[in-house]
């Protein structure tokens, strides 16, 4: 046995063992899918990250483990990509040389694990991680609706008031209001609904035109003009631009499993449950 860092050359034999693994509930992490070719794409993109690494142990001239650390070193943050394992002793190996290979850089981690992964969840645990919520995957396949629909994006003179709605709704989130104005591309849009008081909700969506794949990121509406149809209208929005316009062959998003009000909004939209996920946060005291 022995454990190094994923180089160009693992990439193909890593995505394999991650495929097989991650198609298996008891083993699924949420940040990476299941396919073999989108996770072979995800390590690519990490692996010509110089912020991000990957570790793995081998036993037998094969891969027997991995773990993946997508980092953000300007935010001292990172999600986890496993651990995927073949032997619970792996994973204190793996863990150990990812935080000597951050170590001073990374002041926060992030898990995101299936349910019925009991392993990251002794992991996470025994490891000083912190549960954080409940979340549900859904998806939606297929455009549910050919109605024409007005598409409305996010003009630049609305710029300063989308960032205060967005930080006001979602204060200490992974993009803040100013991120996501820098994301802004023909792929990455925020769609918006407004009156005479001016910004009142909004929808912002990527797409993944390699994977046909798009995904909404978060939906807002100013407490005052909640339970107008503003959510359904937005996603309505969105779901149509990026199926028909953009092409996409389904859509994801991840919803908090006890916000009951969003999961009815999604099911009514034609989303289906595919997964519950556990989130898991380890803070890193300087």
């Amino acid at each position: 046995m022995k454990a190094g860092i994923l180089d160009h050359a693992n990439l193909v034999q890593a995505s394999e063992f991650i495929a097989g693994m991650n198609s298996l509930r008891q083993c699924h992490i949420g940040y990476l899918g299941t396919s073999q070719n989108d996770i072979l794409h995800s390590l690519e993109e990490m692996n010509s990250d110089a912020e991000s690494a990957a570790f793995i142990v081998w036993k037998d001239g094969a891969i027997a483990g991995f773990l993946g650390v997508d980092a953000d070193l300007n935010k001292g943050t990172a999600e986890l990509w496993g651990p995927f394992v073949q032997e619970f002793e792996f994973m204190r190996l793996l863990w150990e040389k990812a935080l000597h290979y951050f170590e001073g850089n990374l002041h926060s981690y992030f898990l995101f694990a299936d349910t019925a992964n009991h392993t990251a969840a002794e992991f996470a645990l025994s490891n000083g991680f912190k549960p954080q919520s409940a979340q549900t995957y859904m998806e939606l396949k297929g455009n549910p609706s050919n109605e024409l629909r007005d598409i409305s994006l996010l003009p630049p003179r609305c710029h300063s008031e989308f960032i205060h709605l967005h930080d006001t709704l979602f204060p200490h989130t992974y993009y803040s209001g100013k991120e996501i104005i820098g994301r802004l591309n023909d792929e990455h849009k925020v769609y918006t609904s407004g009156d005479a008081d001016g910004l009142n909700g909004y929808l912002y969506a990527e797409y993944n035109r390699d994977e046909k794949e798009g995904s909404i990121e978060f939906i807002g509406v100013k407490f005052c003009k909640r339970k107008k149809g503003i959510g359904r209208k937005l996603l309505d929005m969105a779901v149509h631009d990026l199926f028909v316009n953009a092409g996409a062959a389904s859509i994801k998003l991840c919803v908090g499993t006890t916000n009951q009000k969003a999961l009815s909004l999604y099911k009514k939209a034609g989303f289906k449950v595919e997964r519950s996920l556990s989130f898991y946060k380890l803070y890193i005291w300087e």
